[in-house]
């Protein structure tokens, strides 16, 4: 192992003896303390040097060559070592360099784990909807190292679709998921995959009944949409684990018994001009391709068991739980 301090962490010397590594509070440490040989190591742990070069820089400063292997445990218990032999996220080569640095600050450790975007690029997403939100979703998860996003959409590209990261008017006419083809990239290997996850982004109607039919083929998705002036998020449906979205219409049949009548006459309702404000759109884009890429790489994200909600003018999120419905059956044999 060739230690490396997290090149995307600031690195600031409060005094000739203390340390500051990172300014966010969530990953700043400070050490303080530091004597000329612990100075000398930390000012070496580059990813060029192993721990027995250290220790030898150690002992040439006058210090103790142990207080290098002491530096060494203290960093990486905080989270802030890599394995330079492992892992560079400054390369600059590299144009996933940034997304490979913000996840690798993420986990604790991380030295220990995989390649920080594997799991991204082992991973089959498929969008469903390619209007405003699903087209700005594709095109931030492939962006994001996805390995293979695809998207289905049978309409043709109109002037309202065109938004900053999704369709363009040279798009106008060709149907959407064509025009979208085209600039998401895919892996050899992986055509023909069935989805890890699906993305429910709908032009028109609630998306109900696919919802239905993927939670019925153990599919995790998520939704993602603007109602008016309000954006949703979620939920993200982990079948057998957590809420779906028949789950969500019981909760609020029990407290609106006209509930299931108002959602059967949404879903009917004729095509006409849907209000989809651009900088809202983008915001459900952007937060719909959070949640997908934070479950992809482990966590668990804020739509499992809730929803994430925004709404104009100010677009200020909010959380609201939903648990699993004791009456829908989607998780009772969990």
């Amino acid at each position: 192992m060739r230690p490396l301090v997290h090149p995307a962490l600031a690195r600031v010397w409060r005094d000739p003896g203390t340390v500051q590594i990172g300014l966010n509070p969530s990953h700043a440490v400070v050490l303080t303390g530091l004597g000329p040989g612990e100075v000398a190591v930390f000012r070496s742990i580059d990813g060029v040097h192993d721990l027995p070069a250290l220790r030898a820089i150690a002992h040439r400063a006058g210090g103790d060559p142990i207080a290098a292997d002491r530096l060494i445990e203290i960093l990486d218990g905080a989270g802030v070592l890599l394995d330079g032999d492992r892992v560079r996220p400054d390369d600059p080569d590299d144009a996933l360099a940034p997304d490979r640095a913000s996840l690798s600050l993420l986990t604790i450790a991380p030295a220990a784990r995989e390649e920080p975007l594997a799991a991204r690029r082992r991973a089959a997403v498929e969008v469903r909807g390619a209007g405003r939100i699903g087209a700005v979703i594709a095109r931030l998860l492939a962006a994001a190292g996805v390995g293979r996003v695809s998207v289905a959409d049978g309409g043709r590209t109109m002037a309202r679709d065109v938004t900053p990261g999704g369709l363009s008017l040279r798009d106008a006419g060709v149907p959407r998921e064509l025009a979208l083809s085209a600039v998401l990239p895919e892996a050899a290997d992986q055509r023909g995959r069935d989805p890890d996850l699906v993305v429910l982004a709908p032009t028109a109607g609630t998306a109900r009944h696919d919802a239905v039919a993927l939670l019925r083929d153990g599919v995790p998705h998520l939704i993602a949409r603007v109602i008016e002036t309000s954006g949703v998020v979620g939920p993200l449906v982990l079948p057998g684990q957590s809420s779906c979205l028949r789950c969500h219409d019981l909760h609020r049949a029990d407290r609106d018994p006209a509930w299931p009548r108002v959602v059967a006459q949404a879903d009917g309702q004729p095509n006409g001009l849907a209000a989809c404000d651009v900088t809202l759109a983008a915001q459900v884009a952007a937060l719909a391709a959070q949640h997908v890429l934070a479950h992809l790489d482990g966590f668990i994200p804020a739509t499992v068991d809730g929803t994430v909600e925004t709404s104009l003018p100010f677009g200020l999120p909010r959380r609201r739980s939903w648990q699993p419905h004791p009456a829908c059956g989607c998780t009772w044999a969990a």
